[in-house]
């Protein structure tokens, strides 16, 4: 009998799985495939080794700019060399996740877990079947991609995003379907690796779920490095044998052959499989059902990360896996969510946190909008990076930020600082007389912050 069993062995399964052991439980981890789950293995940390790939490869051919010369623009690509430094970086990083596990003496199990009761899982794993007990149980499976209705997944021309990891060869023509996080990142990369890439997104932007703006900033950048973006369009239907797309825009019914097609419409939580609706979980295919203490419907069960249905976020899995296995010890946690950073890893990176302005006008009315553009940026310039800027967003009643929104350079660093000043509840006059480094691009999020009062130095 095991203290606590884990189900997952991502960013909040073995997150869960330390917090648990440090207090003092025998903990068992069950993991079907690699420790580190999809972020560390096939998503988020694998999509931002081939981004900086990306970077570094641009950086190179553009290499003039500082006065650096030579047969810089005969450089190429060596997409098997890409390839390893990425799978490198995966080795690493799991490597270190299996050496926390042996440091915190936690039973790592491989294989999938399947409920006979609710303190006893059946572990399958290569014929082979284990019984494992457990007092109290903390299920993390994730979330995995969702597919188009009518053109399923077959790894080799209709991929997903860990299909597109790992392709033998860069395509020369991709189309995406899908202008989100993933399908943006995947088109970051693709398009300066050599791809003719082509987005499709149902949406009247990209990024839906951020300020048109900013996400403006983007599409046109994206354009400029030969994305064409198609949005408020749709995917009608893929013809296999002929490998072409046909989609509707609003010019009307089009067609395009494609190398590959990307789909990234979205993941879902990953509830099949386990026999939950056996021991009177409540679930849905939206996810398990929590409250604010990750505690599902039977006290003794929790629940962190996607397989919840939230915020599919790595740093916010972590966090719930923490105070999932603080109550699952007999602690009194709640989960945070006022103040979720999210990141968006293209070229130029994509950040925020807190309300959009739809989001802050709906709620209080006549807010105060500060922004500053990178152009008038110092070390932005230095760099040559100067297209995007900071939005803040201030309420009116006592001034607080409610919401801070960066896209150029480095953006996915400064929301930490953004995050920080609201999780602080930081008001726009308190930081009247805060000293920021010169030259650094954070000078930007301060002048931005100073505007929204009306009292941008340089802007």
């Amino acid at each position: 009998m095991h203290d606590i069993a884990m189900i997952g062995g991502g960013p909040a399964g073995y997150v869960a799985a330390i917090t648990a052991a440090r207090a003092g439980k025998r903990v068992v981890l069950i993991e079907e495939k690699e420790l580190g789950g999809t972020c560390l293995n096939v998503g988020c940390m694998p999509t931002k080794a081939l981004l900086e790939s990306a970077d570094t490869y641009e950086q190179v051919l553009h290499a003039e700019r500082f006065g650096i010369e030579g047969p810089l623009g005969e450089a190429r690509v060596n997409w098997a060399h890409v390839q390893r430094y990425k799978e490198g970086v995966i080795q690493k990083l799991v490597a270190g996740v299996r050496y926390l596990m042996k440091q915190n003496q936690i039973t790592v199990m491989r294989g999938s877990a399947f409920f006979l009761t609710d303190r006893q899982l059946l572990v399958k794993a290569e014929g082979s079947e284990q019984l494992v007990e457990a007092e109290r149980i903390i299920i993390a499976a994730g979330s995995e991609p969702i597919p188009l209705p009518f053109a399923p997944f077959d790894g080799e021309w209709v991929l997903h995003s860990s299909h597109a990891m790992s392709l033998a060869a860069v395509p020369p023509v991709l189309v995406v379907v899908g202008g989100g996080v993933i399908g943006c990142e995947f088109a970051s990369v693709y398009s300066r690796m050599g791809s003719k890439v082509i987005i499709i997104e149902m949406a009247e932007q990209l990024l839906p779920g951020e300020d048109g703006d900013i996400a403006g900033v983007l599409e046109r950048q994206l354009k400029r490095n030969g994305v064409e973006v198609h949005v408020n369009s749709s995917v009608e239907g893929v013809d296999r044998s002929a490998k072409t797309v046909r989609f509707r825009t609003p010019d009307g019914l089009q067609s395009i052959a494609a190398d590959a097609v990307l789909v990234a419409i979205g993941r879902r939580p990953r509830v099949g499989g386990m026999n939950l609706e056996s021991i009177g979980i409540r679930f849905s295919t939206k996810g398990i059902q929590v409250d604010e203490r990750m505690q599902t419907s039977l006290p003794h069960i929790f629940a962190a990360g996607d397989v919840t249905g939230g915020i599919q976020l790595a740093h916010m899995a972590f966090h719930e896996g923490e105070v999932a296995a603080a109550n699952a010890c007999g602690g009194d946690r709640r989960v945070q969510d006022r103040v979720v950073p999210r990141c968006i890893y293209t070229a130029p990176e994509v950040a925020s946190v807190g309300l959009t302005e739809r989001q802050a006008r709906a709620k209080y009315g006549d807010i105060r909008i500060g922004e500053f553009p990178f152009s008038a940026n110092g070390k932005a310039l230095i760099l040559q990076e100067t297209a995007g800027k900071v939005k803040v967003l201030v309420e009116p009643g006592f001034h607080e930020i409610v919401g801070i929104s960066i896209v150029g350079p480095r953006a996915t660093e400064l929301i930490g600082q953004a995050a920080l000043l609201l999780h602080t509840e930081m008001t726009a006059d308190a930081l009247e007389d805060f000293i920021a480094p010169h030259p650094t691009l954070s000078e930007a999020l301060f002048e931005a912050v100073r505007g929204a009062v009306g009292h941008a130095v340089h802007g």
